[in-house]
């Protein structure tokens, strides 16, 4: 659904939501680069995913998520989170458009075959990753590596988290499945590599 085809309501809250969330990333993160919306007509979902390139302070670039919160699963109920993706500047290989293109697969099956957003998830190795990327699985979780002030973000009187999406190779995702988070999070501090690096071995 395109913005002009919500009503006037529905186009209000969605541009409260995006002042309050998008203010929250740029105060963080600077100027987004660029943006693509994703929508489904026949169900209200409207959901917005905005690119922030690294910069010379932070060499992290990220792809983050307005309105996914507000999508609708099937069965009625509200995702009630957004998503953020981060990534070493040069995108593990690939271009803006690819990774956007991943985000969405992976948002549009979430919203439709996900039950609840409970977290850690795990989905394993899928042919939706990008072809030169290793971490071809993927991981929701609480947020990491950003300030606590993103964890919980507030739209009014709602509370919204903002989780982590996280590329993973099989074998983390394996080690997450059958060892838990604290494994994981083992195996990710001692590694040569950075958890930001899809294409690490």
């Amino acid at each position: 659904m395109a913005f002009e085809q919500l009503s006037n309501e529905e186009r209000f809250s969605l541009d409260i939501r995006r002042t309050f969330l998008l203010g929250a990333y740029m105060n963080e993160w600077g100027m987004p680069e660029h943006r693509i919306v994703l929508s489904k007509p026949d169900r209200n979902i409207h959901v917005e995913i905005y690119y922030f390139p690294a910069t010379v302070h932070s060499g992290i670039a990220r792809f983050v998520t307005v309105g996914l919160s507000q999508a609708c699963r099937p069965s009625g109920e509200k995702v009630a989170s957004e998503w953020m993706l981060a990534l070493q500047s040069n995108l593990g290989g690939e271009n803006v458009e690819r990774v956007n293109s991943y985000m969405a697969d992976l948002i549009s099956h979430h919203i439709e075959n996900v039950h609840d957003s409970t977290v850690p998830r795990v989905m394993k190795s899928s042919e939706l990753a990008p072809a030169r990327w290793n971490a071809t699985a993927f991981l929701l979780d609480e947020l990491r590596g950003e300030k606590e002030s993103l964890e919980q973000l507030h739209v009014g009187d709602e509370t919204i988290e903002l989780l982590w999406a996280v590329p993973l190779t099989s074998f983390e995702a394996d080690l997450l499945l059958n060892k838990g988070v604290n494994e994981f999070d083992l195996w990710i501090e001692n590694s040569d590599y950075s958890i930001l690096d899809p294409c690490r071995p």
